[in-house]
């Protein structure tokens, strides 16, 4: 099954989680890079009920699924990014003039510093799944079912750390580096296609705790 059909499958998990904390907005992918921050958690923002502790079980793996529907909106930016990246890598070989060459590179640097800005905000419900933290959510579940179920952090920054996407050292002079950027940029989508098929394969393994009644325990 891809990625898109395990996404597909989850808007239902993905739905029940914002009717267990109380808000029914869609989340939209975010538009303007710079506002990111604020914007994702503007549409993220979760009615409290009342103080932040003892919060349910039901309530806390809900919690969970909203930040991994957070996140991978994000990374979907972040997808968005890396394909407009290919396409100047594309019109960079189909121009020999290094000037040409050097405004295209410019634009690719551009694009690499707004995948760090959407992984840097990419914060929801407290946590950041995808920056260059260590953030994670585990949650312990009740007497009598498996005592934990985790979802991990990975790495989706620009750099080595985590898409490893290479830096124009030499503004696309060359067809030789021009190459290289493209085979990290394909790599660095196939790892974004992991990362959501991990965060999806781990939130759905909460969608059960998403029905626990209020005295069902607590995480």
């Amino acid at each position: 099954m891809s990625v898109q059909e395990k996404r597909a499958e989850a808007q239902g998990m993905f739905a029940f989680a914002r009717r267990v904390l109380g808000k029914e907005e869609v989340v939209d992918a975010p538009v303007d890079p710079v506002d990111i921050r604020s914007g994702i958690d503007r549409a993220l923002r979760q009615t409290r009920r009342g103080a932040y502790t003892s919060p349910t079980l039901a309530e806390t793996a809900a919690r969970a699924v909203a930040t991994v529907e957070g996140t991978l909106v994000a990374i979907d930016s972040i997808h968005t990014y890396l394909t407009e990246a290919l396409e100047l890598t594309a019109a960079a070989l189909a121009h020999p003039d290094t000037t040409k060459r050097a405004m295209i590179a410019d634009r690719y640097e551009e694009l690499r510093s707004r995948v760090d800005t959407v992984a840097g905000g990419a914060t929801f419900e407290g946590v950041n799944l995808i920056d260059g933290g260590r953030a994670s959510i585990e949650i312990t579940l009740p007497d009598g079912g498996h005592p934990r179920q985790a979802i991990g952090h990975i790495t989706l920054l620009a750099g080595e750390r985590g898409l490893a996407l290479k830096a124009p050292s030499e503004q696309f002079s060359t067809n030789d580096e021009v190459e290289a950027v493209r085979a990290s940029l394909f790599a660095a989508r196939q790892r974004l296609d992991r990362a959501a098929e991990t965060f999806l394969n781990q939130a759905s393994l909460l969608a059960p705790t998403l029905g626990q009644s209020p005295d069902s325990g607590e995480a």
